[in-house]
């Protein structure tokens, strides 16, 4: 046996020690035992092994803090990270029927087009899903925009085609809508709820006299109410609502009374979402001065996770404690695509709109689906961090993979992720959270 090479230890203020393994995200309380085994691991005859010695053996095993001799760690991440993006064992699709919006928020990155889907695109979807369904076992649906609820026919009409399509070829459907939550109301969400669509990402930028500066109508109105009501509406019928924050200096300082105003209206239990501001592209330029950087980003986060957790509110998965990255998002998937009103099919939700970017479009497929979609996603496809030596040498690798394609493509080199700037202190709060909260008994091993 050997150490991996992603192992992490931390001295902590109380005395105590513990150790972070970036390839399983193991975390665990050690002790000098634990220590010990790894200055002597390729020393320590298994086979002979019994009791507590064995016991510790295979919890480090388990945690990944040890491996096997003939594991090679860096073959196992390509491996993952290929068999995710070469996978074809399902589809996911991210439909915008319109880009148009009902808001005029000053960072997006969209450039507005009032366009709706037609029925050739549609048609198009539809004949692209059935060919499809015949090789896949699981069809997921995101609905975006624009603002989605502007095209709601054209979402509850393609909805009841394509879980028809899932049900004749017995392949498992779900969706999710990204809606700014100004439109819905109590029959819309009815209609959600009967075409499957389970899961909504709602925004809110901080208490109203924040959020109301941020996310307007095109004619200047106020929305936090009345997207407060309607998260309350969605929730009463259960669907599963993910409240986001789009962070940057203007509003940093305004999460927790915003926190406070959810917990007041019973929204302590949702899901909440920080989302990093940044100018990805030309058409939110002008906020470029308001952007957090990476690091300033990762120390809010902390003290955000600090914050919901002192108001009850969830924070102890992913995105506040590290996941492995076989793919970093549905950019570097082969099986997955975004698709505008007009039938352009991108890689990325940053490119929506660009048809300069657009590796495709829907409509053409019919032709020679397999020459069009590969020649033109040859790009993405390709990319991945293992060009790059400081992600080969990365002792992150498996929970940053790079970072966002998007922007390694953008910028030509890796940008890292946020944990690389403040690792170490997510860790030792996370365990001493836990600790607070008797999720962690002394001395053991711990999977987070």
């Amino acid at each position: 046996m050997k150490k991996s090479r992603y192992n992490h230890i931390w001295d902590l203020e109380n005395g105590k020690k513990i150790a972070f393994n970036s390839l399983s995200c193991g975390l665990a309380e050690i002790d000098n035992e634990f220590l010990e085994v790894l200055e002597n691991i390729d020393k320590i005859d298994y086979d002979k092994l019994e009791g507590q010695e064995k016991e510790l053996i295979d919890n480090m095993l388990l945690g990944n803090f040890i491996i096997q001799d003939y594991v090679d760690e860096f073959k196992l991440i390509k491996f993952r990270h290929y068999q995710g993006k070469f996978s074809t064992n399902s589809l996911g699709l991210t439909i915008a029927p319109t880009l148009n919006c009902n808001f005029k928020c000053p960072y997006c990155y969209e450039t507005p087009n009032t366009h709706m889907m037609d029925e050739t695109i549609k048609e198009a979807i539809i004949r692209y899903v059935k060919q499809m369904s015949k090789s896949i076992n699981q069809l997921q649906i995101t609905w975006y925009g624009g603002e989605p609820i502007i095209a709601k026919d054209i979402i509850f009409d393609l909805s009841e085609k394509l879980i028809k399509i899932c049900e004749e070829n017995n392949c498992t459907y779900g969706a999710f809508i990204v809606t700014n939550g100004y439109l819905l109301n109590d029959e819309i969400i009815s209609k959600l709820k009967e075409y499957k669509i389970h899961g909504a990402q709602v925004t809110l930028d901080g208490p109203p006299t924040i959020h109301n500066k941020r996310r307007i109508l095109k004619n200047g109105e106020n929305t936090f109410d009345k997207i407060l009501e309607n998260i309350k509406k969605l929730k009463e019928q259960s669907i599963r609502v993910s409240i986001r924050i789009n962070i940057d200096k203007e509003n940093e300082s305004y999460v927790e009374e915003l926190l406070d105003i959810l917990k007041d209206n019973g929204l302590n239990d949702l899901d909440i979402s920080l989302g990093h501001v940044t100018d990805y592209t030309d058409a939110c330029k002008s906020i470029s001065g308001s952007c957090l950087s990476n690091e300033e980003y990762a120390n809010l986060s902390l003290e955000y996770q600090k914050i919901l957790h002192n108001k009850n509110f969830a924070a102890n998965s992913y995105p506040y404690y590290p996941g492995i990255k076989a793919n970093y998002c549905c950019a570097d998937q082969i099986n997955s695509f975004v698709i505008d009103s007009k039938g352009y099919m991108y890689k990325c939700w940053n490119n929506v709109g660009d048809t300069t970017k657009s590796v495709g479009n829907i409509t053409e497929l019919d032709k020679n689906i397999d020459k069009i979609m590969m020649s033109n996603n040859i790009d993405w496809m390709t990319t991945t961090p293992f060009e790059y030596q400081e992600c080969i040498d990365c002792d992150i690798l498996p929970i940053c993979m790079g970072g966002c394609p998007y922007n390694l493509k953008r910028e030509g080199t890796p940008q890292c992720e946020k944990w690389r700037y403040n690792l170490d202190e997510i860790l030792k709060y996370t365990y001493e959270y836990k600790e607070s909260e008797e999720n962690l008994e002394e001395g053991s091993l711990c999977g987070i």
